[in-house]
Protein backbone atom coordinates (compact mmCIF):
# COMPACT_ATOMS: atom_id res chain seq x y z
CA UNK A 1 0.00 0.00 0.00
CA UNK A 2 1.18 3.70 -0.58
CA UNK A 3 2.67 5.78 2.28
CA UNK A 4 1.97 9.00 0.02
CA UNK A 5 1.26 12.05 1.92
CA UNK A 6 -2.36 13.27 2.60
CA UNK A 7 -1.43 17.09 3.75
CA UNK A 8 -3.67 19.35 2.63
CA UNK A 9 -6.52 16.94 2.45
CA UNK A 10 -9.69 17.65 4.06
CA UNK A 11 -11.74 13.85 4.64
CA UNK A 12 -15.23 13.23 6.23
CA UNK A 13 -15.39 9.86 7.81
CA UNK A 14 -18.39 8.33 9.40
CA UNK A 15 -18.75 5.78 12.01
CA UNK A 16 -15.60 7.04 13.15
CA UNK A 17 -16.04 6.74 17.10
CA UNK A 18 -14.12 2.96 17.39
CA UNK A 19 -13.01 0.04 15.09
CA UNK A 20 -12.68 0.36 11.58
CA UNK A 21 -13.96 3.98 11.60
CA UNK A 22 -11.07 4.82 14.49
CA UNK A 23 -8.30 3.30 12.24
CA UNK A 24 -9.45 5.34 9.30
CA UNK A 25 -9.52 8.45 11.12
CA UNK A 26 -6.01 7.79 12.90
CA UNK A 27 -4.38 6.55 9.59
CA UNK A 28 -5.56 9.80 7.69
CA UNK A 29 -4.46 12.35 10.40
CA UNK A 30 -1.30 10.34 10.57
CA UNK A 31 -0.90 11.39 6.86
CA UNK A 32 -1.62 14.75 7.33
CA UNK A 33 -5.10 14.91 6.29
CA UNK A 34 -7.57 16.99 8.05
CA UNK A 35 -10.83 14.63 9.41
CA UNK A 36 -13.83 15.59 10.23
CA UNK A 37 -14.69 12.55 11.98
CA UNK A 38 -18.89 11.85 12.50
CA UNK A 39 -20.16 8.97 14.92
CA UNK A 40 -23.79 8.62 17.75
CA UNK A 41 -21.40 8.90 20.29
CA UNK A 42 -18.09 11.37 19.99
CA UNK A 43 -17.91 11.53 23.98
CA UNK A 44 -13.83 11.52 25.26
CA UNK A 45 -13.10 10.94 21.51
CA UNK A 46 -9.73 12.92 21.01
CA UNK A 47 -7.23 12.96 18.08
CA UNK A 48 -4.71 15.49 16.40
CA UNK A 49 -6.03 16.62 12.81
CA UNK A 50 -9.53 15.44 13.33
CA UNK A 51 -12.62 17.65 14.63
CA UNK A 52 -15.45 15.15 15.95
CA UNK A 53 -18.90 15.83 15.85
CA UNK A 54 -21.86 13.97 16.51
CA UNK A 55 -23.72 12.12 13.93
CA UNK A 56 -26.37 9.92 13.50
CA UNK A 57 -26.43 9.08 9.92
CA UNK A 58 -30.44 8.17 9.42
CA UNK A 59 -31.36 11.73 10.80
CA UNK A 60 -31.23 14.55 7.86
CA UNK A 61 -30.80 16.98 10.21
CA UNK A 62 -27.65 15.06 11.99
CA UNK A 63 -26.49 14.49 8.65
CA UNK A 64 -27.28 18.51 7.48
CA UNK A 65 -24.89 19.53 10.25
CA UNK A 66 -22.03 17.09 9.88
CA UNK A 67 -21.93 17.89 6.35
CA UNK A 68 -22.04 21.68 6.68
CA UNK A 69 -19.34 21.23 8.95
CA UNK A 70 -17.15 19.32 6.69
CA UNK A 71 -18.35 21.70 3.57
CA UNK A 72 -16.86 24.74 6.08
CA UNK A 73 -14.02 22.66 6.63
CA UNK A 74 -13.02 22.24 2.48
CA UNK A 75 -13.50 18.67 2.50
CA UNK A 76 -12.28 17.04 -0.47
CA UNK A 77 -13.39 13.58 -0.09
CA UNK A 78 -15.68 11.26 2.09
CA UNK A 79 -15.41 7.75 3.84
CA UNK A 80 -19.16 6.10 4.57
CA UNK A 81 -18.08 4.08 6.85
CA UNK A 82 -21.20 3.84 9.27
CA UNK A 83 -22.84 0.55 9.66
CA UNK A 84 -24.31 -2.32 12.07
CA UNK A 85 -24.55 -6.18 11.78
CA UNK A 86 -27.21 -8.13 11.83
CA UNK A 87 -27.47 -12.33 11.77
CA UNK A 88 -30.71 -14.08 11.65
CA UNK A 89 -32.48 -17.17 9.61
CA UNK A 90 -34.93 -15.42 7.17
CA UNK A 91 -38.18 -16.17 8.98
CA UNK A 92 -36.62 -14.41 12.19
CA UNK A 93 -36.53 -11.12 10.49
CA UNK A 94 -38.69 -8.58 11.81
CA UNK A 95 -39.56 -5.01 10.01
CA UNK A 96 -37.64 -3.53 13.08
CA UNK A 97 -34.78 -5.08 12.16
CA UNK A 98 -34.65 -4.66 8.83
CA UNK A 99 -35.54 -0.61 8.99
CA UNK A 100 -32.54 -0.43 11.75
CA UNK A 101 -29.85 -2.45 8.89
CA UNK A 102 -31.20 -0.66 6.15
CA UNK A 103 -31.40 3.02 7.85
CA UNK A 104 -28.03 2.97 8.68
CA UNK A 105 -26.08 0.60 6.25
CA UNK A 106 -27.78 2.14 3.01
CA UNK A 107 -30.18 5.13 4.18
CA UNK A 108 -27.03 6.40 5.78
CA UNK A 109 -24.88 6.11 2.64
CA UNK A 110 -27.70 8.25 0.43
CA UNK A 111 -27.81 10.77 3.07
CA UNK A 112 -24.46 11.66 3.62
CA UNK A 113 -23.27 11.27 -0.07
CA UNK A 114 -26.15 13.17 -1.37
CA UNK A 115 -25.57 15.92 1.02
CA UNK A 116 -22.22 16.64 -0.36
CA UNK A 117 -22.47 16.33 -3.97
CA UNK A 118 -23.23 20.01 -4.16
CA UNK A 119 -20.04 20.82 -2.84
CA UNK A 120 -18.38 18.37 -5.36
CA UNK A 121 -19.80 19.61 -8.05
CA UNK A 122 -18.76 22.60 -7.05
CA UNK A 123 -15.27 21.63 -6.73
CA UNK A 124 -15.48 20.02 -10.18
CA UNK A 125 -16.19 23.58 -11.42
CA UNK A 126 -13.41 24.75 -10.06
CA UNK A 127 -11.14 22.22 -11.90
CA UNK A 128 -10.73 19.97 -8.54
CA UNK A 129 -11.47 16.54 -7.95
CA UNK A 130 -13.46 14.77 -5.20
CA UNK A 131 -13.41 11.22 -3.95
CA UNK A 132 -16.24 8.61 -2.10
CA UNK A 133 -14.85 5.89 -0.70
CA UNK A 134 -17.68 3.37 0.65
CA UNK A 135 -16.68 0.62 3.18
CA UNK A 136 -19.18 -2.59 2.54
CA UNK A 137 -17.92 -6.02 3.05
CA UNK A 138 -17.00 -8.80 0.97
CA UNK A 139 -20.56 -10.27 1.42
CA UNK A 140 -21.71 -7.12 -1.13
CA UNK A 141 -21.23 -9.94 -3.79
CA UNK A 142 -21.90 -12.86 -2.09
CA UNK A 143 -24.39 -14.53 0.57
CA UNK A 144 -24.84 -17.13 3.04
CA UNK A 145 -27.63 -19.03 5.29
CA UNK A 146 -28.66 -16.39 7.75
CA UNK A 147 -27.28 -13.64 6.17
CA UNK A 148 -29.94 -12.36 4.19
CA UNK A 149 -30.38 -9.14 5.63
CA UNK A 150 -27.13 -8.00 6.04
CA UNK A 151 -25.69 -9.05 2.55
CA UNK A 152 -28.94 -7.44 1.42
CA UNK A 153 -27.47 -4.36 2.87
CA UNK A 154 -24.08 -4.48 1.45
CA UNK A 155 -25.32 -5.93 -2.17
CA UNK A 156 -27.31 -1.95 -2.12
CA UNK A 157 -24.06 -0.35 -0.78
CA UNK A 158 -22.19 -2.06 -3.94
CA UNK A 159 -25.19 -0.80 -6.31
CA UNK A 160 -25.38 3.28 -4.85
CA UNK A 161 -21.50 2.47 -5.12
CA UNK A 162 -21.54 1.83 -8.84
CA UNK A 163 -24.48 3.91 -9.72
CA UNK A 164 -22.25 6.87 -7.97
CA UNK A 165 -18.97 6.04 -9.82
CA UNK A 166 -21.14 6.38 -13.35
CA UNK A 167 -23.09 9.64 -12.52
CA UNK A 168 -19.65 11.10 -10.50
CA UNK A 169 -16.92 10.60 -13.59
CA UNK A 170 -19.17 13.87 -15.03
CA UNK A 171 -18.07 15.97 -12.48
CA UNK A 172 -14.58 14.69 -11.65
CA UNK A 173 -15.69 12.18 -8.53
CA UNK A 174 -14.24 9.28 -8.00
CA UNK A 175 -15.81 6.48 -6.47
CA UNK A 176 -14.24 3.33 -4.70
CA UNK A 177 -15.60 0.21 -2.94
CA UNK A 178 -13.74 -1.21 0.17
CA UNK A 179 -14.77 -4.77 0.54
CA UNK A 180 -12.92 -6.30 3.42
CA UNK A 181 -13.39 -9.78 4.90
CA UNK A 182 -13.37 -10.55 8.45
CA UNK A 183 -12.39 -8.00 10.40
CA UNK A 184 -11.66 -8.00 14.32
CA UNK A 185 -13.41 -5.14 15.46
CA UNK A 186 -16.40 -4.65 17.54
CA UNK A 187 -18.75 -5.73 15.16
CA UNK A 188 -22.08 -7.17 15.60
CA UNK A 189 -21.94 -6.81 19.61
CA UNK A 190 -18.66 -8.62 19.70
CA UNK A 191 -15.70 -7.98 21.57
CA UNK A 192 -12.26 -6.46 19.51
CA UNK A 193 -8.91 -8.80 20.35
CA UNK A 194 -11.39 -12.24 21.30
CA UNK A 195 -8.54 -15.36 20.63
CA UNK A 196 -10.69 -16.85 17.52
CA UNK A 197 -10.02 -13.41 15.61
CA UNK A 198 -6.22 -13.51 15.98
CA UNK A 199 -5.75 -14.58 12.82
CA UNK A 200 -8.42 -12.14 11.29
CA UNK A 201 -7.51 -8.58 9.50
CA UNK A 202 -7.02 -5.70 11.61
CA UNK A 203 -9.26 -2.40 11.49
CA UNK A 204 -5.74 -0.70 10.22
CA UNK A 205 -5.57 -3.24 7.01
CA UNK A 206 -8.66 -1.69 5.95
CA UNK A 207 -7.67 1.73 6.97
CA UNK A 208 -4.61 1.45 4.83
CA UNK A 209 -6.73 0.17 1.81
CA UNK A 210 -8.74 3.55 2.36
CA UNK A 211 -5.59 4.96 2.36
CA UNK A 212 -4.45 3.57 -0.81
CA UNK A 213 -7.58 5.00 -2.44
CA UNK A 214 -7.19 8.64 -1.48
CA UNK A 215 -3.57 8.46 -2.65
CA UNK A 216 -4.24 7.06 -5.73
CA UNK A 217 -2.58 9.12 -8.78
CA UNK A 218 -5.21 11.81 -10.18
CA UNK A 219 -5.38 9.92 -13.35
CA UNK A 220 -6.24 6.69 -11.51
CA UNK A 221 -9.38 5.45 -10.20
CA UNK A 222 -9.23 2.79 -7.83
CA UNK A 223 -12.54 0.91 -8.31
CA UNK A 224 -12.64 -1.07 -5.84
CA UNK A 225 -10.29 -3.29 -3.26
CA UNK A 226 -11.27 -6.72 -2.13
CA UNK A 227 -9.25 -7.56 1.21
CA UNK A 228 -9.28 -11.06 3.27
CA UNK A 229 -7.11 -12.44 6.26
CA UNK A 230 -5.38 -15.55 4.43
CA UNK A 231 -6.79 -18.00 7.24
CA UNK A 232 -10.39 -16.99 5.64
CA UNK A 233 -11.71 -19.33 2.60
CA UNK A 234 -11.14 -17.79 -0.84
CA UNK A 235 -14.17 -16.18 -1.83
CA UNK A 236 -15.01 -13.30 -4.50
Amino acid sequence: MTHESLAGRVVAVTGASKGIGWAVVAALTARGARVIAGARDVRGLSLEGAEFHTLDVTDETSVGAFAGAAVRAGVDALVNNAGVGSFQPFEAITVAEYRRVMDTNVLGTVLVTRALIPHFRERAAQGQGSQVVNITSDVSARTFAGGALYTASKYAGRALTQALAYEGQGYGLRVTEIRPGMVDTFFAGSVQGEAHKAGWLRPSDVADAVRYALTAPAHARIDEVLLHPVEQEVAF
